[in-house]
């Protein structure tokens, strides 16, 4: 028990005790703490929004060396999307590109079936041997 009360009375002694300073020592304790949150979180966002190494780094850079300025610029110039939505948006249009075409089929075999009729008619005479072809014709 009397190492823990030695350590917290050496913790404390680092907090003056003028009421004033220790103010000023907590503000920028509290303010310290926000920074090291914005760079990780700028960290972890840059790292889901693009795989270019350089642009990573310099986002980064921007934000630790201009603490609250660099992180509303990089607010600014981060993607508007991450990594994961562009690929979902890529296969969504992809999807209903597919879609589309499949129902323009549809919709001109149901519109016009006699035609589809002759198609496959037309398609099966051709598969037949010429020299059945010539016979029929005969």
């Amino acid at each position: 028990m009397s190492s823990l009360q030695a350590f917290l009375a050496s913790t404390v002694t680092l907090v003056s005790d003028d009421p004033w300073l220790r103010t000023v020592q907590l503000s920028l304790l509290g303010l310290g703490s926000v920074l090291v949150f914005l760079v990780f979180y700028a960290t972890k966002d840059i790292l889901l929004r693009t795989r270019s190494f350089p642009y990573q780094c310099g986002s980064i850079l921007l934000v630790a060396a201009l603490p609250m300025v660099g992180f509303l610029l990089y607010l600014l110039i981060r993607p508007a999307r991450t990594i994961k939505e562009r690929e979902l948006e890529t296969m969504l249009r992809r999807l209903l590109a597919e879609a589309k075409k499949d129902d323009v089929l549809e919709k001109k075999k149901h519109q016009n079936p006699s035609q589809g009729r002759k198609e496959a008619e037309k398609g099966a005479s051709s598969k037949e041997s010429p020299a059945l072809a010539s016979t029929a014709r005969k």
